[in-house]
């Protein structure tokens, strides 16, 4: 192989520079020349990147030394393995003559050009076109990002990179065509996004409420809509109504809060009984498609018949029944296939009646009997006997009428004898009144009605007894078939008999039931009524029930209902428009049923017109200008009243928000009142001061006892000018004479006229007001200091105020402001930081005047621990009441941290970080959740796992952590007397000591291990134990502790969980997980509450 080849194809690409290293000579000396030899070193070094898996070994020679032994290359290439050096030397014998260097000169330098010519031909024949045609600038080597290829002559870059020389990061899908590509990133136009921009963004980014996956809102599952903004309705409506702000509007036919239920059937009822046949009715409904009869005997549903029965018809008879047999008669209304709750109704046939009297008698031995008979009341014999089957010779006659007296003769005979002849006389019983119905109930009435007996009857009677046992009984005429029950209880079920009497017979009871309709609320009227609330109250029903619901409709259809207690008779409805009148409607419920609805109207105020301003005032003139109001209205009206009386009304169009008030009188306060009109309804009235500017007096360098006045001069000869000022309260007038050079003059007053004179003439009067400011309050200091608190008192000034403004600055700048009423000369301050300095400031004001403000400083007594570390800390600086307080992490006043102290458990000095006991907050919470912690300390609440591991971690106290659990009847704990959490680095490990408790030891088991949440799996289960148990903590594989499963779960493993005490099925309805420093103890401290968590008064 040639050394061409060898550059050219196994070494690679050459890289080359030329290192020019000259050994020459000085410049000559005249006239002689050097006796030493000359020696010019000529190299030229290459460097050529050969792998060290090749074959080739390159390396450089010697460097070439000068006869001193100095190297006569230059450090760096030269020193390099991989460089190849061309070296040419060339020595110049010495000189004869000093003229002789200039021409060996010219010839060194000739060969110089001689030798790079060569070098450039070589460089030409090895350079990387040669190799590889059309190549340009192929040394990088495809950047460290490719490999490069000599068949293609190009890099073949790796996944990221781009172009010739893979020196580019790439862009995920060269950004979609919406943006462009910096540093491997995509900058996106609007509106697209993504790591390669290519999809478009979410509408309103999800409303905050889903993910945004490439541009369509993947909704959380308690919301809707293209951009998630809408509150998803329970079940989305079933499909049988529409969703309005989370709540389903059901379709007529379906009811439920998500429309999945199909109105109940109503007022099922009995119309006729008979032997083999039943009459039901029911209410017609207008909202089925059809209804569902069923029936079976009483106890044997398995042979239980159901018939279709058609949407409009509203009755049915059941035939083919059983004699005297108890039915379970079923109804269900059925909509779009769908069927509501059966309404039931216990109905029994009619027995089968036999109607006949019977006569037994003995017989002789050797006898017979003749007979018997039996003479009808008109007087017919009959001679009709059927034989009983008793022991005794007996007859029966059947087929007689009820509560009839039959006289019967029965004749003994022996042969052809006949004895004497027996007269007897028997009686049929009263038959039964059949078909009992109850009909045309209201709340406090009921007609039952009958089918007339066929026996000869004085009377009928009937009785009803309610739930309660209260009984009345009344009587009918024999001629009458129905009766109308009265003072019955509303929404009460009676049991009716009736049953017919004739003097002491009485037949068998016939009987119903009777189920009163719920009584409406009655009185039902609107006040108090406001621009968007207004409160309804009505009379509380008679009736046992569930709720009432209050219904209301605006004149637009916008409808709203909500469900109000039954304990309660009024309710206040709220978010309503202003000027519009509402339709409400109040009902009682009880299940399914419903009392009648009351209504009433609900008309709201017109609002009033709102931000009333007075600008562009001028001596005669004001603009007056206001906030539109939202009702429809007719027309704004404007009133302005003078300080003398004078008063003027404007009407102003409904469209317009301003006016100008025109031909004031100058120097004039105005009170200017603003309303809206709608007919003869007003909305209430804004006012506002409009103070017209004087005509040329005005008051300057006004102070606390002095006012100086000015006024242009009049232009005529004039004697002087007369001042007259009066004192606000009218108790000091003065008059006094200025010159006529004059132009202004100090006072002491508030309403000050200015004139001219001239002999007894006088000008007309300029007037203006001068107020003279207010003195400040006196002797203000502090009193009464405590570590939390003090008490400011002072004096007040000797001017007519309307109070005081008290400002106080916390060590952290804030500053708060308090006014004060003008008869207060003293201020508790309460819940500053202990050991702190306050600056105080108060000042008096009347209107918008101030006083000059005076101050002070109240400085709070010093705490044990002026930055307490732990809640053990708070405890010991007098607090003694459970609650919130701020502690500082490791007693470090820039890292304050606001935690919940348990002050009362085993002495106290608990920081809680957990709590679950409503259930209201889920815990089921992503790792950045978990991490910063959530919900309130008061309630439910997560303290964070940062804040745990700054609390437990990087400072000598050790911690101990304690497990409280409690049911509904129990409780158990358990301490660990260590308890760390590590870092985030480390996943935030938990370390925990020794037990002790009566809890049993569940936080053994997960001693070392990582936190995990459903996004950040670091168990070592197979599947993500935050996943499956529907929480976030140290799972192992999974757990015997699950303090944040889901609330209320009894699913294995799945709720609330402490294995040792209640199982893995039990989910405990109250935990609290708390620390403090080891071996902590603390006596009773008495001092200042704090806000507690309802008293320590644990609700699950």
């Amino acid at each position: 192989m040639s050394l061409q080849e060898m550059f050219c194809f196994p070494l690679g690409l050459l890289l080359g520079s030329v290192l020019l290293v000259a050994s020459a000579p000085a410049t000559p000396e005249l006239p002689g020349c050097s006796d030493k030899e000359q020696q010019v070193t000529v190299s030229h070094t290459y460097k050529i990147d050969v792998p060290k898996s090749a074959l080739v070994q390159v390396e450089a020679d010697p460097q070439p030394l000068s006869d001193d032994g100095a190297s006569l290359l230059a450090l760096g290439e030269a020193r390099e393995e991989q460089n190849i050096i061309f070296r040419h030397n060339i020595r110049l014998q010495t000189p004869q003559k000093d003229c002789e260097l200039a021409t060996s000169v010219q010839d060194l330098l000739a060969r110089v050009k001689q030798l790079e010519e060569e070098m450039m031909e070589m460089k030409k024949q090895c350079s990387a076109q040669r190799c590889c045609q059309g190549a340009t600038d192929l040394r990088r080597h495809c950047s460290g990002h490719g490999t490069f290829s000599l068949e293609t002559c190009s890099c073949h870059c790796q996944e990221g990179w781009e172009g010739a020389a893979c020196e580019q990061q790439a862009c995920p899908g060269a950004c979609s065509g919406h943006g462009r590509c910096v540093d491997g990133r995509c900058l996106c136009h609007e509106p697209y996004v993504g790591a390669d921009c290519g999809y478009p963004a979410c509408p309103e980014n999800c409303s905050g409420h889903g993910e945004c996956v490439r541009g369509v809102c993947q909704c959380h599952e308690d919301f809707t809509s293209e951009d998630c903004s809408e509150r998803r309705c329970p079940g989305d409506c079933s499909g049988h109504g529409f969703c309005d702000t989370g709540e389903c509007y059901c379709e007529e036919g379906f009811a439920g809060l998500d429309c999945a239920q199909v109105v109940v059937p109503q007022g099922l009822q009995l119309l006729k009984s008979t032997e083999d046949s039943l009459l039901v009715s029911w209410e017609p409904s207008s909202q089925v498609d059809h209804y569902l009869l069923s029936y079976y005997p009483l106890g044997k549903e398995i042979s239980g018949k159901q018939i279709q029965v058609p949407g409009e018809q509203h009755s049915y008879e059941i035939l083919n029944l059983l004699p005297g047999t108890k039915y379970i008669v079923t109804l269900r209304n059925v909509k779009k296939e769908v069927s509501s709750s059966p309404q039931h109704l216990l109905a029994t046939t009619g027995e089968e009646v036999w109607v006949g009297v019977g006569c037994e008698y003995t017989l002789l031995p050797g006898g017979a009997m003749h007979g018997p008979w039996y003479l009808d009341p008109e007087g017919a014999v009959e001679k009709s006997c059927l034989p009983a089957l008793t022991s005794h010779a007996a007859c029966l006659f059947p087929g007689l009428r009820p509560g009839t007296e039959y006289k019967i003769t029965v004749v003994p005979m022996r042969g052809e004898l006949e004895g004497k002849p027996i007269l007897l006389t028997g009686r049929t019983e009263i038959d039964s009144p059949t078909n009992v119905i109850t009909d045309r109930v209201t709340e406090d009435t009921a007609t039952v009605s009958w089918d007339p007996v066929q026996a000869v009857i004085d009377k009928y009677m009937v009785r009803y007894t309610s739930a309660d046992g209260n009984t009345e009984e009344t009587a009918v005429h024999k001629d009458e078939s129905s009766t109308v029950l009265t003072g019955l209880k509303p929404g009460e079920a009676y049991k009716v008999y009736v049953w017919a009497e004739r003097g002491n017979q009485g037949s068998r009871k016939a009987d119903t039931s009777a189920l009163t309709e719920i009584d409406s609320p009655a009185n039902l009227v609107t006040d108090r009524v406001t621009e968007n609330t207004a409160t309804i109250s009505w009379d509380p029903v008679q009736a046992t029930i569930d709720k009432y619901v209050v219904h209301y409709t605006s004149a637009d259809q916008e409808t709203r209902e909500v469900p109000v207690g039954k304990e309660q008779s009024s309710a206040v409805l709220t978010g309503l428009r202003p000027g519009v009148e509402y339709t409400v409607h109040v009902w009682a419920q009880k299940g399914d049923r419903e009392s009648k609805k009351a209504h009433t109207k609900a008309p709201t105020d017109i609002d009033s017109p709102k931000n009333l301003v007075t600008d562009r005032v001028t001596e005669n003139m004001a603009t007056v200008s206001w906030d539109p109001v939202q009702a429809a209205i007719d027309k704004y009206v404007v009133r302005y009243t003078s300080a003398v009386g004078e008063t003027r009304e404007v009407p102003v169009g409904k469209e317009q928000s301003s006016t100008v008030l025109t031909g004031l009188r100058p120097g004039v306060e105005y009170t200017v009142h603003v309303w809206a009109q709608k007919g003869d309804q007003e909305s209430k009235k804004a006012h506002t001061k409009a103070q017209t500017a004087p005509k040329t007096c005005h008051p300057v360098r006004v102070t606390e006892n002095v006012a100086t006045v000015s006024w242009d001069p009049v232009q005529a000869a004039i004697d002087k000018y007369v001042v007259c000022y009066t004192s606000a309260d009218d108790q000091e007038t003065r008059e006094v004479p200025v010159g006529r050079e004059q132009s202004s003059a100090a006072g002491r007053g508030v309403q000050v006229h200015v004139w001219a004179q001239k002999g007894g003439r006088e000008i007309k009067k300029a007037h203006t007001k001068a107020q003279t400011e207010l003195d400040p309050p006196r002797n203000l200091r502090p009193s009464a200091v405590t570590q939390s608190g003090g008490v400011l008192t002072w004096t007040p000034p000797s001017a007519q105020i309307h109070g005081y403004i008290l400002t106080y600055q916390f060590p952290d700048g804030t500053v708060k402001e308090m006014q004060l009423g003008r008869e207060d000369q003293r201020f508790e301050l309460q819940g500053l930081e202990q050991g702190a300095t306050y600056p105080v400031s108060l000042v008096a004001f009347k209107g918008d005047r101030r006083s000059r403000n005076v101050s002070t400083t109240l400085s709070t007594v010093g705490a044990r621990f002026p930055h307490p570390s732990d809640c053990s800390q708070v405890q010991q600086n007098n607090n003694a009441a459970s609650g919130l307080y701020t502690i500082y992490l490791h007693g470090e006043a820039s890292r304050p941290l606001q935690v919940y102290c348990d002050m009362h458990t085993d002495g106290g000095g608990w920081i809680v970080f957990q709590r679950r006991n409503t259930g209201q907050l889920d815990f089921f919470k992503r790792w950045r959740s978990y991490v910063e912690g959530f919900g309130d300390p008061r309630k439910e609440f997560w303290l964070g796992l940062d804040n745990l591991h700054n609390l437990t971690t990087g400072t000598p106290t050790r911690y101990e952590v304690r497990v409280d659990l409690q049911t509904a009847n129990e409780s158990a704990y358990a301490i660990y007397d260590f308890f760390q959490v590590a870092s985030s680095k480390e996943r935030y490990k938990l370390t925990v000591g020794k037990y002790r408790g009566t809890a049993g030891d569940a936080l053994s088991y997960h001693n070392g291990w990582k936190f995990t949440t459903f996004d950040r799996d670091n168990d070592i289960a197979l599947s993500n134990c935050a996943l499956t148990h529907h929480g976030g903590w140290w799972y192992k594989n999974c757990h015997l502790a699950n303090p944040n499963g889901r609330y209320g779960e009894t699913k294995h493993s799945e709720g609330v969980n402490w294995e040792p005490w209640k199982g893995h099925e039990f989910s405990i309805p109250y935990v609290e997980l708390k620390i403090r420093p080891r071996g902590y103890s603390s006596d009773p401290v008495l001092g200042r509450k704090k806000r507690t968590l309802g008293g320590r008064l644990r609700t699950f």
